[in-house]
């Protein structure tokens, strides 16, 4: 939250904006690699909320809000995700934009276009090519869609939602597995050293006969048949460089 808050900080300074960040769930513990791949999809959000989310001081001020704009970053654990929630009292998406949009790129037609909600047509704003920036800068808009920031959540097993209202605000919630940072594995040894292999790259674990062994060439490379079919092995001692406490297959 920190980096964040910095970041705020920064951006705002130079569009020449107020303010006012907040965060809640400091304490709730996120694995290193979920951060990671969080890092740039929740800059860019704020980038966003930023620059074309929050008016400038003089224009919240004439539609009787306060000159300083808030955005407030949530995290919480519930339900067995972990739940993300960036919010903005800005001006909001302008929905029918974003989806006109959409059916200029030919994303939807024309009859969707017509039977959509405002939300539906709000969450077009992930599509590849939907930019409702009129104009490049070096804070957002710069040809990087919000189609990469579903992306990078979609990569993480996660999905994103967005609310948004003209005049009142956005917010964005993304929700994610907590099994990111806790994925069951199956622990093997390879001489004294030990190794844990995700039990979702596993497709059958078995103990070979030694009829299930055939060796080809000059007897150093060794085949398993199973079910008719022939399989490398690949010894992970030689592999590694490991002194083996095994090496015959079928023991």
């Amino acid at each position: 939250m920190e980096k964040v808050q910095r970041k705020v900080r920064n951006i705002s300074k130079k569009l020449k904006k107020k303010i006012e960040f907040k965060h809640d769930g400091d304490s709730v513990e996120i694995d290193k690699a979920m951060i990671e791949g969080l890092t740039d999809p929740l800059m860019h959000i704020i980038r966003n909320s930023l620059d074309h989310g929050i008016e400038m001081p003089e224009e919240r001020l004439s539609y009787n809000k306060s000159e300083t704009g808030t955005i407030t970053i949530a995290a919480e654990q519930a339900n067995g995700q972990m739940i993300i929630t960036i919010k903005d009292d800005g001006k909001g998406i302008p929905a029918d934009k974003v989806a006109q949009k959409a059916l200029d790129n030919g994303l939807i037609d024309q009859n969707q276009f017509d039977t959509m909600s405002d939300n539906e047509k709000a969450m077009l704003i992930f599509g590849a090519g939907i930019s409702t920036a009129e104009s490049i800068t070096d804070i957002s808009g710069r040809g990087v869609g919000m189609d990469v920031v579903k992306t990078n959540i979609t990569k993480l097993g996660g999905i994103i939602k967005l609310d948004t209202e003209i005049g009142v605000g956005t917010t964005i919630t993304i929700m994610l597995p907590l099994t990111l940072a806790i994925l069951d594995g199956l622990d093997i040894a390879v001489g004294d050293t030990k190794y844990i292999l995700p039990l979702s790259s596993i497709v059958e674990s078995l103990q070979p006969t030694s009829d299930m062994i055939k060796k080809i060439g000059d007897g150093t490379q060794d085949l398993l048949m199973l079910r008719e079919e022939f399989i490398p092995v690949v010894r992970l001692h030689q592999l590694f460089d490991i002194v083996p406490k095994h090496t015959k297959l079928e023991k």
